[in-house]
């Protein structure tokens, strides 16, 4: 949580304690949107669970903008005006969800057919590790009412074809690995993939700033560190001089581009050594007779690893590249 004082110059941030009140008189009307997310999420995460926003009377438009905001955040359960002694009109109490609020009894299902769906893949998921897949799931089914960020919106397809379809590609990175995702739209495969492995250091590139917004979102509800979403296409941040100096070992996509434009994407951004992995579904020769060229020029190591989503039973198939030199 920091707020940056007017100064464009200022780069010492200011941390904004986390407390049962927040004064939104000293922030900028451009700050106060993802402030309110930022803050709010952050006393979840404390134990707090009722705040006393501090608007101010006024004409009412800054009461009314909070309260446009707080109706569309999912931690906000209620709110209210405030007490006389509290601020009354000029303040408003907001109750948040606890965390045993979070899921309701719907969500049962999606938490054991993703333990039991783990287990015949040869996993074991600890609860804490379900319970992140699950708020994962309602964040992404309540955004996707008006962020278009997914078509599988059925909580059996979502544990499938969502979550147990990372569970395969994790043995295969290296500990402590620097992870570009390219694309991940609602979040896949890399958040999954950080609740597994809280030692890759992960980053999400999204081309949807809508998507960024929510990937950012889902990061701070579930409390991830050493994971970061940026907005910026992989051809922009492949002429960044930063991405030059730090590429990533591991470059990732579930997305449904080909192969060809994916590994055009990831190659000026890998490390060597390093690999790219991408998620295909059964048919993979051809995809990978159109780039066998490429793979030569770039002396590519091609493996692959073929599985079943345990429910469903879709094929589904890992392409890994490597590059050694």
């Amino acid at each position: 949580m920091q707020k940056w004082p007017g100064n464009k110059d200022y780069s010492e941030p200011i941390e904004i304690p986390i407390e049962d009140v927040l004064d939104l008189h000293t922030f900028l009307p451009k700050e106060i949107p993802g402030l309110l997310e930022d803050y709010l999420t952050a006393c979840r995460q404390a134990k707090i669970y009722s705040v006393r926003i501090i608007h101010g009377k006024g004409k009412g438009f800054q009461k009314n903008r909070v309260r446009g905001l707080l109706a569309k955040l999912p931690m906000v359960a209620s709110f209210s005006d405030a007490p006389i002694g509290a601020g009354g009109w000029g303040a408003t109490i907001v109750k948040l969800k606890r965390e045993s609020d979070a899921l309701s009894r719907e969500w049962s299902g999606f938490l054991k057919q993703v333990a039991k769906g783990a287990r015949s893949m040869g996993m074991h998921l600890d609860q804490s590790q379900i319970t992140q897949f699950a708020l994962h799931a309602k964040e992404l089914r309540e955004w996707n009412r008006f962020a278009n960020l997914t078509a599988i919106t059925e909580l059996e397809e979502m544990a499938e074809k969502l979550f147990l379809d990372t569970l395969p590609m994790e043995p295969l990175i290296p500990r402590d690995s620097q992870v570009l995702d390219i694309g991940p739209g609602g979040g896949f495969p890399g958040i999954p993939l950080k609740v597994l492995r809280p030692d890759l250091h992960m980053n999400l590139i999204e081309a949807s700033r809508k998507k960024t917004h929510f990937l950012k979102h889902v990061i701070r509800t579930l409390g991830l560190k050493d994971i970061e979403a940026r907005h910026i296409r992989a051809e922009e941040l492949a002429k960044n001089a930063q991405a030059r100096t730090t590429p990533y070992s591991v470059i990732v996509s579930k997305a449904a581009s080909k192969l060809k434009k994916f590994l055009d994407q990831a190659l000026p951004l890998l490390r060597i050594p390093g690999m790219i992995i991408a998620m295909k579904g059964s048919s993979i020769e051809p995809e990978l007779e159109s780039v066998k060229d490429r793979i030569k020029a770039e002396d590519l190591t091609v493996d692959t690893k073929t599985y079943r989503l345990p429910c469903l039973g879709i094929k589904r198939t890992l392409i890994v590249l490597g590059k050694a030199r």
